[in-house]
């Protein structure tokens, strides 16, 4: 019988690897971390992408505050990005806070998860909380309102 017992579990330990038993079978928190990674490559591929299809898609303006007059919820999410990629935060907060939030977040809770996944004493990954969404839409909705207060204020004068 120890045989038979020891052959199974020889034959369960070379099943093919699925990406669906791998992903479905981990947490929630841990679903997040790799969408974030993800999500971090795609935005490098992008941001290494964009100007050079920019040129060639005439992409020059805002659409939105072309067709409204006024700014987007997003107008200055590219100068804030750059601004603290260059180590200028207080520059990103001004330009759009919405950035900064994100970032910070994303190290936050992507380095958790990876000090963790190393194994590293008394560290555990960061939850997700609905929290942290409301507090990104709220952001975008006072920059939204704010910007567009002071566009309103100073051009009416």
């Amino acid at each position: 019988m120890k045989d038979n017992d020891l052959s199974n579990n020889l034959n369960e330990s070379k099943k093919p690897f699925s990406f669906r038993e791998w992903f479905f079978g981990m947490s929630f928190d841990r679903k997040i971390f790799w969408l974030g990674l993800f999500i971090a490559v795609i935005c490098a591929i992008g941001w290494l992408i964009y100007p050079h299809f920019a040129e060639v898609l005439g992409i020059d303006g805002c659409r939105f505050k072309e067709a409204t007059g006024l700014y987007c919820p997003g107008c200055g999410g590219t100068r804030s990005a750059r601004a603290l990629l260059s180590g200028h935060i207080i520059k990103s907060v001004i330009y759009h806070p919405f950035v900064p939030y994100c970032i910070f977040l994303w190290i936050l809770y992507e380095g958790s998860h990876l000090l963790e996944m190393l194994h590293v004493p008394r560290i555990k990954g960061m939850k997700f909380r609905d929290i942290y969404a409301y507090i990104g839409v709220c952001i975008l909705l006072i920059n939204f309102l704010l910007k567009n207060f002071l566009l309103f204020i100073l051009n009416k004068g």
